[in-house]
């Protein structure tokens, strides 16, 4: 099994995201575990590995959206329910927006 190149964890307060790519509208999930490298989406949306996402992450109690981009590194069944997972690597991008996505999961480990 491969190691992660960052921990990951389950968030304290609840991050949603809404995502959109070429192939989708605009679908929503739920953040399950996140870090710096990526995270774990619970979603009903068709995702496909290899597939890129431009993410909107809404922390709690924040009043801006966190915009972030991402590429699906896998997917999987959710246990007794209609959902799936969906393993994300991060395209952080550099300036500005990279740097709250970074403070921004700091602040919810």
């Amino acid at each position: 099994m491969r190691e992660r190149a960052s921990a990951r964890f389950v968030p304290r307060r609840s991050v949603t995201v809404a995502f959109e790519s070429r192939h989708n509208p605009t679908a929503y999930g739920v953040i399950a575990n996140l870090s710096e490298g990526g995270a774990c989406i619970w979603t009903d949306a068709r995702l496909d590995v290899g597939q890129h996402l431009l993410l909107s992450l809404s922390f709690a109690r924040e009043p801006v959206p966190v915009p972030a981009e991402g590429r699906v590194v896998w997917t999987g069944p959710i246990t007794n329910t209609p959902g799936k997972r969906c393993g994300l690597r991060w395209d952080a991008p550099p300036g500005p927006d990279g740097e709250r996505l970074r403070q921004m999961i700091a602040a919810s480990a």
